[in-house]
């Protein structure tokens, strides 16, 4: 829990934050002022200070997503390292999950075999350009520690993902962190890829923290062996800049993630409609003509598609019509209510098509992208 206050017309107001939850809570007259000013507003910053690590105030900026009342739910705030203003130029990300993307661990152990020392300085493992809001951005991957900031170091981390800012504001902050996390999520195909921590740098040092429901502590991910052979450099420029179209609510260009789930939602109805929808978004990117057609329903739709990836269905004797139908049936039952369905884990034919669609949506992704046939087929990711 976070406590501390914000700043409103030169005075204070206290606070409390649980799970980017921000209470606010006085017996002043200025809260009533604050409420009648910000009630169901959105989208707004708030400035103060923090205890949140003894009774040393910090300076902190807070996005409000919404608020009502006295209650404003919080999408991200960051917390200086000291009691002012430090400009910070760079945010800085550590995943577990884009570690094994760029290869950590291999990385590491082919450098440490050609005599690197990583405990002089970070050392650039990947500079990638891409593209956001009409700017232009670079993305360090680095492996390494600092050896001039001593015991500031954090001696806890693994790779580290660099990204020089532009206007430097906690919006922008903000949408970096969606769009990497988004590029975890494509990458390991897991709709749960938490940061394990995100820091602000100014001139290389450190400056603030920043802290959203993207970033937990307790952010653990196993799969490096997945990522033994990827091309780093080939694939993730175009995938990262097709991402960072897109980073709201509502995506018209990027690849669509919404399908993706959990170990515990891997089967359930509701992704399957995701699934279903994430397909037609895709279709209608790569067939617009097709997916207007009233006469290319979705079954059609389905058809077509299979038969651009006749390698999908190698393994079975179900034929394209058959398989086409059945997953168009099984959407028209769950989504119209001819039948209500808890899960799918007992239904093996429900949970073939899952995978199934799984596998072809991200092949329809790649190609979205801008991959030919060949990298689709050499991007051994699944």
């Amino acid at each position: 829990m976070v406590k501390g206050f914000v700043f409103f017309n030169e005075c204070k107001i206290p606070f409390v934050i649980d799970n980017y939850r921000m209470e606010l809570f006085s017996d002043e007259p200025i809260l009533a002022d604050y409420c009648k000013e910000y009630n169901f507003k959105d989208n707004y910053i708030l400035r103060g200070q923090c205890f949140d690590s003894g009774s040393i105030a910090r300076t902190a900026t807070f996005l409000v997503e919404n608020s009502m009342g006295s209650t404003c739910y919080l999408r991200c705030y960051i917390i200086n390292m000291f009691d002012r203003d430090d400009e910070y130029d760079t945010i800085g990300v550590q995943s577990p999950f884009l570690d094994d993307v760029f290869r950590y661990q291999y990385n590491l152990i082919d450098m440490v075999r050609k005599g690197v020392n990583f405990s002089v300085e970070p050392k650039e493992i990947y500079k990638i350009p891409f593209s956001m809001q009409d700017r232009q951005y670079a993305l360090s991957f680095l492996i390494g520690y600092e050896n001039k900031l001593g015991i500031l170091e954090d001696y806890d981390k693994k790779g580290e993902i660099k990204i020089p800012l532009h206007n430097k504001t906690i919006q922008e902050c903000s949408d970096i962190s969606v769009v990497l996390n988004r590029l975890a999520m494509f990458m390991t195909s897991h709709s749960e890829v938490p940061f394990k921590r995100i820091t602000l740098y100014s001139q290389g040092l450190k400056a603030g923290w920043f802290y959203c429901p993207l970033v937990s502590e307790k952010a653990v991910s196993g799969n490096d062996g997945f990522f033994y052979e990827f091309d780093v450099m080939k694939y993730i420029p175009k995938i990262l800049n097709n991402i960072a179209f897109d980073f709201g609510n509502k995506i018209t260009k990027s690849v669509p993630l919404g399908h993706l789930g959990t170990l515990d939602s891997m089967f359930s109805p509701q992704r399957y409609i995701e699934q279903t929808m994430a397909f037609e978004y895709l279709f209608d990117k790569l067939e617009h003509k097709k997916a207007k057609d009233k006469n290319c329903p979705l079954k059609e739709e389905l058809k077509y598609s299979f038969n651009l990836f006749p390698e999908l269905l190698s393994n079975t004797n179900e034929s394209v019509d058959v398989i086409s139908e059945n997953i168009k049936e099984l959407r028209r039952s769950v989504a119209h209510g001819y039948a209500y369905y808890y899960d799918f884990k007992s239904d093996s034919k429900a949970k073939y098509y899952i995978l199934l669609l799984d596998k072809l949506i991200k092949k329809m992704s790649l190609k979205w992208i801008g991959f030919s046939e060949d990298e689709i087929s050499d991007f051994s990711i699944w």
